[in-house]
C-alpha cells in the first residue's frame, strides 16, 4: 500500500512538472507571440506610406500611424469607418470605385491620385489588393499610400522650365514646336485657322549696346506685357529668344484677324519705353503664316513666318508682310 502510494506521489509530481513546463511553454509562446505583433506593429508604424486594411464593404479593419498622422486622428477614430467618412465626397467616391475594381479583378492596381488630407490637396501613388486569411477564409483589402506631392510638384516646376523662357515667363521655342501636336484634338474641333505672328525688335542692338543688357532685358520685360495685353487670354505669347516673339492666333476666321492683331501691336508699340528713367521708342518688324494656307506643321509655320519677317526687315522695317510663296526661301 506504501509502495502504491509513494508510486502515485512520484506520478503526480511527474505530472506537476509536466504542467509547470506546458505553462511555462504557453508563456514563452505568448511573450513571443506578443512580441512578434509588436515587431510587426513596429515596422508598419516606422514605414513613411500609409498603410490600411479594409473588409469588402470599405470598413476600415486597420492603420497604421503614419496613415494616422496623415489625417491627424487616432487609430479608433479610423477603425470601422470608410472613405466616406473622413475624404470629401469626390475623393471618396473615386477611392471607392478603385475599391471595387480591386475587388472584381483580384489583382493589385497602382494609381496617381488626388486626395485630400486635413484640408490640404496632395498626390498619392496608391496601391490596393487582396489578401486573404488561410484560417477564416476571409478577404481583405490591402492597400498602401506614398505621398509624391513634392515629386509632382518638381515635375510641374522641370516641365515648366523646359517650356517656358526664363526671363519673361513665357512659353519657349520648345513649347512652340510642340504646339499644333498638344492641340491637335481642339485644333481641329474648332475648324478654325492657327495664325503665326512672328517679331522682332528693330535695332534692339543698338539698345543692348548703348544702355547695357540689364537694360535690354527689362526692355524685353515690358515687350512682353504689352503683347500679352493685346494677346488677350485665348492667344498664345511666346519668346523664341533674344529679342524674337510669336503669337499664335488659334481661332481666325479670316486672314484679316491676324492683320488686325498685327496693327494693335504697332500701335502698342508708339507709347515709349521708360527704362532706368530713360524714354524712347522701339519699332517691329512682323511676319506671318496661316495654316492650312501656308503648312500644316509648326515647323513649316514658323519658317515661312520667319521668311515673312525678314521681307518685312527688307522692306523698310516697323511692318508687317504677310508670306506668299514668292518670298526668298533662301534668305534665312
Amino acid at each position: 500500500m506504501d509502495q502504491q502510494h509513494s508510486l502515485n506521489v512520484k506520478e503526480m509530481e511527474k505530472l506537476h512538472i509536466r504542467i509547470r513546463e506546458l505553462e511555462n511553454r504557453e508563456k514563452e509562446l505568448l511573450e513571443r507571440l506578443r512580441l512578434n505583433q509588436s515587431l510587426h506593429s513596429k515596422v508598419l508604424d516606422a514605414l513613411p506610406i500609409n498603410i490600411f486594411l479594409e473588409d469588402p464593404d470599405g470598413r476600415t479593419i486597420f492603420v497604421n500611424e503614419q496613415a494616422c498622422r496623415a489625417h491627424g486622428v487616432k487609430l479608433e477614430d479610423l477603425v470601422g469607418k470608410t472613405v466616406f467618412d473622413f475624404f470629401p465626397k469626390h475623393v471618396a467616391d473615386k477611392q471607392r470605385e478603385i475599391d471595387l475594381e480591386v475587388w472584381k479583378k483580384q489583382t493589385l492596381q497602382t494609381n496617381e491620385v488626388t486626395m485630400e488630407f486635413q484640408g490640404m490637396e496632395g498626390y498619392m501613388l496608391t496601391g490596393k489588393t487582396i489578401i486573404q486569411l488561410d484560417e477564416s477564409k476571409e478577404s481583405f483589402l490591402l492597400g498602401f499610400g506614398l505621398d509624391i506631392t513634392e515629386l509632382k510638384e518638381a515635375e510641374k516646376k522641370i516641365t515648366h522650365m523646359a517650356y517656358h523662357d526664363a526671363l519673361t515667363g513665357l512659353p519657349n521655342r520648345w513649347f512652340i514646336k510642340s504646339y499644333l501636336q498638344t492641340n491637335e484634338l481642339e485644333y481641329h474641333k474648332i475648324e478654325s485657322m492657327l495664325g503665326v505672328l512672328m517679331l522682332d525688335l528693330d535695332h534692339f542692338k543698338v539698345i543692348n549696346d548703348s544702355l547695357g543688357h540689364d537694360a535690354g532685358d527689362k526692355l524685353l520685360l515690358s515687350v512682353s506685357d504689352r503683347l500679352l495685353g493685346v494677346a488677350g487670354s485665348k492667344n498664345v505669347v511666346a519668346r523664341l529668344g533674344g529679342d524674337e516673339f510669336v503669337l499664335l492666333l488659334p481661332e481666325l476666321e479670316a486672314l484679316e484677324d491676324v492683320m488686325i492683331v498685327s496693327e494693335k501691336i504697332k500701335s502698342v508699340f508708339e507709347e515709349p519705353f521708360d527704362i532706368n528713367g530713360i524714354k524712347f521708342t522701339i519699332t517691329p518688324s512682323i511676319g506671318i503664316s496661316v495654316s492650312p494656307l501656308h503648312g500644316n506643321d509648326m515647323e513649316t509655320l514658323i519658317k515661312c513666318a520667319d521668311i515673312a519677317l525678314y521681307h518685312s526687315k527688307e522692306t523698310g522695317r516697323n511692318c508687317c508682310s504677310v508670306f506668299t510663296p514668292d518670298m526668298n526661301w533662301t534668305s534665312k
